[in-house]
Order: C-alpha cells, then structure tokens, then sequence
C-alpha cells in the first residue's frame, strides 16, 4: 500500500470510476512524480505532490508552477506531458467528476495504513479538506441524513452548503490500526444534522447515529475499520 492516501484513491479513481487504461495512468504517475521532484528541488514540498492535503495548498501550487519559467520550459520540452498530467490530478483533488458518484465510490473502499501524527499547537490527526470535499460533490451537496434538508448556497461553490463530518472521530485514531480518514468515513450533512450530532441531547441524537452506523459500516468494514453497533455509538457519545 502507498504511503500516500492521495495517490492510493487516485489511482483507484482512475481504474475503478473513469477507467483509465493502466498505460495511461503510468503517463499521468510518471508526470507527478516529476512535478515532485521538481517541487522538492525548489523546497516548495518535502517528497511528493500527494503530500498536499488541502484544495487551497494545492492551488497555491499550481500557480507556482505555471508562472515558474523552469517548469514551463520542462513542460514545453516535455510536449505538456507535466502540465496534463498535474491538471489531471488538480481535477480529481478539486472533486471534479465526483458529481453524485454516491454508490461508484464504495467501490474505492480499501484499507489505508495510519499517516504520521504532525504537531500543530497540540498532538492531533492531521486530516484531507480534499477527501472531505470530494465526499460532498459525490454526494451531490444533498444531507446525508435526509436528502430533503434544504440549506443556503455557499458563496465559494455557488452549491448548497453542506459540511463534511468524519462519523467515527478522527480523536479516536488510536485505536484503530487504519486510517479513519477516508472516504467510508466522511459523511455529508447540512449544518443542522452536523450540530445534532455535536451538540444534540441523545434522544434526538441517536437516531441520526443509526443511521448512519447501518450506512457506513459495511462500507468501514471494507476499508479495514470493523466496528459493532455498540461500540461505534460508545464514540460518537
């Protein structure tokens, strides 16, 4: 398994829901890893492009890239083969062909090795906006718990506003020996049915947590996270 979360679903995505030709997918790999080490050259990242957690990092990339006269050189040498391959990827990253791919997804459900804690101001689990906003689009910006709740349009995607929740805490990592941040785990729901399950008096609470343990766990189960209907409770409490 790639150390890589990024670069494993990728490639599933590539195989499993666009069905790109293996050849291909070698051209596109073979373009990254390029750009890395082109990156890590200019100490803009420390090992690989798939290191880029973040839409908004990964954007800030892609603008360096472009205006940097050494890769636009290498690209244009390279008959675009660099840029193809980079904007290929920033599509998948930007969530562009997840547009309700609600059940085509599961079938990208693997065991994902743990990644290195990374110290911010305390010890915690870093965690992917783009897995979490890739797990919106495919849902079609519809609330998970009920697809009828309506919310406001969001300024940035002009797309109701809907927020992507992690159903088993990333604060429970510990306990499990794969990755919790994944696409079995990250859930859409409107603001509503987000606060209900943070802030929610338990009788209103559990029939969301319900719903959604007999949703996912299947789905956890195929990316390595088995859990009973009891204990999953026991941590959303």
């Amino acid at each position: 398994m790639n150390e890589y979360v990024l670069m494993t679903y990728y490639i599933k995505y590539l195989k499993e829901i666009r069905k790109v030709s293996d050849s291909t997918i070698k051209h596109y790999l073979q373009a990254l890893k390029s750009i890395s080490k082109f990156l890590v050259e200019k100490k803009k990242i420390k090992q690989s492009i798939y290191e880029i957690k973040d839409i908004d990092d990964l954007v800030v990339v892609k603008e360096y890239l472009y205006k940097d006269p050494d890769f636009v050189d290498l690209d244009t040498r390279g008959h675009r083969m660099y840029s193809v391959g980079f904007n290929h990827y920033f599509r998948f990253a930007n969530g562009d062909g997840f547009e309700n791919i609600h059940e085509q997804i599961k079938s990208m459900d693997i065991e994902i090795p743990i990644a290195n804690k990374q110290i911010v101001t305390i010890n915690t689990w870093k965690r992917s906006s783009i897995i979490k906003m890739q797990s919106i689009e495919s849902a079609g910006y519809k609330c998970e718990i009920n697809s009828n709740h309506k919310t406001f349009t969001a300024k940035r995607t002009g797309k109701p506003y809907m927020e992507g929740h992690h159903a088993l805490p990333m604060k429970y990592q510990n306990r499990f020996q794969n990755s919790l941040d994944i696409y079995a785990n990250v859930i859409c729901l409107c603001p509503t049915c987000h606060r209900r399950l943070h802030y929610g008096v338990e009788s209103e609470k559990m029939n969301v947590v319900d719903k959604i343990y007999y949703d996912r766990s299947d789905r956890l189960a195929a990316s390595g996270i088995k859990i009973g209907k009891e204990e999953f409770e026991s941590l959303i409490k």
